[in-house]
């Protein structure tokens, strides 16, 4: 299943979004003109970031259970435990065929879903359906498919709404001490507290390698480890569409005990951003669980 967060990450961008609405149409390709406004290199950074961390929470889920649980657990937030709701399972004992624990295919409904934080509580909708890509190889690779999967957060002091969906399709493959997900042109919508409104659309590669070896178990949350990744996007904002290409270096080091987003604590993604001939570079460098990384443009 997607990665479902809490609202650290977003605040992070709030006053951007604010400001992003006075600047997004007056971007041109004029050579005296920046491709991004440093609102818009903001705003762009927190939507990668989201995609980003999106990879976490159940992304060794097998299908085989049918509670989602939101990662990492948050002691100070629910000192019993992270999150969970329990989707509907259909059918409710799926069919097997190699064995492996993995579905050949079963559909969670999260309608109804809702996942209660401190300072946000956030409603879940739509479909995921999992699949096992290989029914006849026990290998653990899961197909999973989101149809209209959303995330509306209401927040409590302010009592405003913000919201991710997403359509698509991740592949993955994983053992003990490695996973990938592989994304072909998987969209994100994301919706402001503004009301304006944005997409990205990509093909990513995720890899991520456990700092302890066998640290990976099915259904389990995911362990501290490291995350490389790469691809191409879109990325939409008003009427405006930019091309991207996305790499990391260093990788991105998540710390499964980080209770609050961002969960890298290390880490660097680049983010190369080309509209006709007009290209900028937007670095997001992340230096501590829960800190809002360092932005740059250039």
């Amino acid at each position: 299943m997607s990665h479902l967060r809490n609202s650290t990450l977003a605040l992070f961008g709030l006053a951007a979004v604010v400001a992003l609405g006075a600047t997004a149409c007056s971007n041109s390709n004029s050579p005296s003109t920046p491709l991004l406004s440093s609102q818009q290199a903001d705003t762009l950074s927190e939507e990668i970031s989201l995609d980003a961390e999106d990879g976490i929470s159940d992304a060794t889920a097998s299908g085989s259970t049918s509670t989602f649980t939101d990662a990492p657990p948050i002691a100070d937030i629910n000192p019993v435990g992270p999150p969970q709701c329990t989707p509907t399972r259909s059918p409710a004992s799926p069919t097997g065929t190699d064995h492996d624990g993995v579905p050949d295919s079963v559909r969670f409904s999260l309608n109804g879903c809702v996942l209660a934080y401190l300072l946000e509580t956030d409603t879940l909708k739509g479909t995921i359906d999992l699949l096992d890509p290989t029914k006849t190889v026990a290998d653990h690779a899961v197909e999973r498919i989101f149809t209209n999967v959303s995330r509306v957060r209401l927040y409590t002091i302010s009592g405003k709404t913000t919201s991710e969906t997403w359509n698509g399709t991740r592949m993955t493959t994983r053992d003990s001490s490695t996973l990938t997900h592989n994304e072909t042109n998987f969209r994100t919508d994301y919706v402001y507290r503004d009301g304006s409104t944005a997409s990205h659309v990509r093909t990513w590669t995720l890899a991520f390698t456990a700092d302890t070896a066998g640290a990976i178990k099915a259904d389990q949350t995911l362990p501290s480890g490291k995350w490389v990744i790469s691809g191409t996007s879109s990325w939409t904002r008003g009427a405006n569409t930019y091309a991207l290409t996305v790499t990391t270096n260093p990788a991105l080091h998540y710390s499964a005990s980080c209770g609050s987003e961002p969960r890298f604590d290390s880490g660097t993604l680049t983010v190369v951003v080309t509209k006709g001939s007009q290209t900028s570079t937007v670095t997001i460098a992340f230096t501590g669980c829960g800190q809002a990384p360092t932005v740059t443009r250039s």
